[in-house]
């Protein structure tokens, strides 16, 4: 199933189920459609709530890139507002303007959304905490754990990418991947510098620890 469709952060309590995880919630404001995919975190039981599963053309992927863009404009430096205000892949539709649904099912879901009169929604939404925003060309995000290989994370964002070897030596599948110092990405009143580039391969490359976000070039068409 499927909608085309000031931020705070608090940290959720869950249960010890191992379907749950702990999640970060903030919320994000931004005009309709939104532009997602969404679907019932568990289709036997919808309790366990919805997530966004894909992000198409619409107003969340120009949100993501005008973070982006901004975020870059300042030489990678980040903070808090803009780390949370990414809309992901993964993120669990905690509240639709103020309503809660952290436990309800996408017809649930569905009928908050279609009941906006207006043409903003507020959503506020539960991040995996310790999670990194891999950010794709056109606005595409989803939220990493370190050590996930950027072949499965690409998959997830229904990004194309070709493959032959798969064991890194072909370098069919490489791209560039950009990334702020680590260093003064924790400390964003550290002052200037420059974003770093680096290949990766998608078939062999995971995810490092410690980003707030790792942006993955166009191959086709530079930064996007």
């Amino acid at each position: 199933a499927m909608l085309f469709l000031a931020s705070s952060s608090s940290v959720q309590t869950t249960s010890n189920d191992p379907r749950v995880e702990l999640r970060t919630t903030h919320k994000v404001t931004i005009n309709l459609p939104l532009g997602l995919v969404i679907e019932e975190m568990d289709s036997s039981d919808p309790s366990f709530g919805v997530a966004i599963i894909g992000i198409n053309e619409g107003n969340a992927a120009q949100h993501n890139s005008n973070i982006l863009t901004n975020i870059k404009s300042r030489g990678g430096i980040i903070n808090d507002v803009e780390s949370e205000n990414f809309i992901c892949i993964r993120d669990k539709i905690m509240a639709v303007n103020d309503t809660p649904c952290p436990d309800k099912g996408f017809d649930d879901v569905i009928g908050l959304i279609s009941s906006i009169e207006s043409d903003k929604v507020t959503l506020e939404l539960g991040r995996i905490e310790g999670s990194t925003v891999v950010n794709y060309y056109d606005g595409i995000c989803i939220s990493a754990k370190a050590g996930e290989a950027y072949g499965f994370l690409a998959e997830k964002c229904a990004i194309g990418i070709d493959y032959e070897c798969r064991t890194g030596n072909c370098q069919t599948c490489v791209r560039w991947l950009e990334f702020p110092d680590k260093e003064r990405d924790l400390s964003p009143d550290g002052g200037g510098g420059s974003l770093y580039e680096r290949t990766i391969f998608n078939c062999v490359g995971r995810v490092p620890r410690g980003y707030q976000w790792l942006h993955v070039l166009d191959p086709y068409g530079g930064g996007g």
